[in-house]
């Protein structure tokens, strides 16, 4: 209990000197504290677990301390004694709270009690006297709730758009928002006004100023005004995505464009979303690169092929990997047991149970093998040596040395 104390006391000291500055979670021995590249730590304390998008984790021990991965330019961290936030320089931004706070998004924290849930901002004030059902992060300044009278949304003051709840709702996304009253589903503006009558069967999410809808047991697309993109005769249709959309017919799959038009014909048994301009087609034991015209640009018999990342594919061909140029041809010939994307210039590599990185060249520039290793971040790699984990710059150099239990992605502290 005496430690828990003294680790907030030394929160309440720290200046303002690590403003936009390069960091990094590490795990020296059992303990999670938030260190600079020069090692040394930014708020001069230790938790028991960090929630990261980098890890998964079970539910610790409630006695456990806990230090949360930034969001909103605020770090969340829980101990016995209440949950709380700090900001970047390390000062509370009110006090602990007895109840279960979740992140900052948009300015405002979910908060729940023994009844219900609730919004917080970053002064700790209660958005309003209500408990929600439940609760979602603010979106276009209104939040997705659930009352006793059904689904509605609140601004940033507390207020409700609807007097009335409604059947069904999801979270606004760039000003519209799915709907469900009596007659079907539609899409309401921020005002709460339907931008057309709600009767279809059902709505998909958007995606690029479109949706799906359903009738009568297929899919079709609309646009965010009701205009009808193509009509429902697929059964199964995916997201837009770089304009384009996968759509399946006779339990074969093939594309649509923005305006709605099939550009390549439903004769596919599978295929992945485009990415860079092309996407990956598999036919019987053949799988293929093709363009935005459907032009085949590369064709191989029992490989597997990953989407196009950086203008670079990778490759599986007899349980080794490679990678492809988006022409289809052959940029690094299959010879590792595992490969990554290339990110910031360089892929990481695994050949005779140990990692490495390369360049678009195949070439090992650093010549340093690891026993584990992930992508580049901000100019920064983790790479492991024998059971200790260190961070490597572009040129391969150690700037921390491995030493660590564990490290986090490097990020900005801003």
């Amino acid at each position: 209990m005496r430690k828990i104390y003294l680790i907030i006391i030394a929160l309440l000291f720290l200046g303002n000197s690590y403003a936009q500055e390069l960091v990094t979670f590490a795990r020296l021995s059992d303990k999670w504290m938030l260190i600079n590249l020069n090692e040394v730590r930014i708020f001069g304390n230790e938790f028991d677990y960090i929630y990261s998008p980098h890890f998964h984790y079970t539910s610790p021990p409630s006695a456990k301390s806990i230090i949360c991965y930034p969001s909103d330019k605020t770090i969340r961290f829980c101990t016995k004694i209440g949950n709380g936030y700090f900001d970047f320089s390390g000062n509370f931004l009110f006090p602990l709270h007895k109840n279960k706070t979740l992140d900052f998004h948009n300015g405002f924290a979910i908060i729940e009690n023994s009844i219900g849930y609730n919004y917080i901002n970053k002064s700790g004030k209660l958005i309003n006297n209500e408990n929600f059902i439940k609760a979602y992060d603010f979106s276009d300044n209104l939040a997705l709730v659930k009352t006793k009278s059904g689904w509605n949304y609140i601004d940033t003051t507390g207020n409700f758009l609807f007097v009335k709840g409604l059947k069904k709702a999801f979270s606004f996304n760039d000003g519209f928002a799915r709907v469900k009253v009596k007659s079907g589903w539609g899409i309401i503006n921020t005002k709460g006004k339907l931008v057309f009558e709600p009767l279809y069967q059902n709505l998909d999410k958007f995606s690029e100023d479109k949706l799906a809808y359903l009738d009568y047991g297929l899919w079709g697309f609309i646009n965010t005004k009701g205009d009808t993109i193509t009509k429902a005769h697929f059964e199964k249709v995916r997201k837009f995505k770089n304009g384009m959309a996968a759509v399946r017919k006779n339990n074969n799959w093939g594309f649509i464009n923005k305006n709605g038009e099939q550009v390549i014909e439903c004769r596919f048994e599978n295929i992945k979303d485009y990415s860079e301009g092309v996407t990956i087609v598999h036919k019987y034991n053949s799988v293929a690169i093709i363009n935005n015209e459907g032009k085949p640009l590369g064709s191989y018999v029992n490989a597997d092929i990953k989407s196009c990342k950086n203008g670079i594919l990778r490759i599986k061909q007899n349980d080794l990997w490679g990678y492809l140029n988006k022409d289809g041809s052959i940029l690094i010939e299959p010879t590792f047991q595992n490969a990554e994307d290339f990110s910031e210039g360089l892929a990481r590599v695994k050949k005779d149970d140990k990692w490495f990185f390369i360049n678009e060249k195949g070439e090992n520039p650093f010549n340093n093998f690891f026993n584990g290793a992930y992508d580049f971040t901000n100019g920064y790699a983790r790479v492991k040596v024998n059971d200790k984990w260190g961070l490597i710059d572009k040129t391969g150099e150690f700037v921390i040395q491995a030493k660590y239990r564990n490290l986090t992605n490097i990020f900005i502290l801003e």
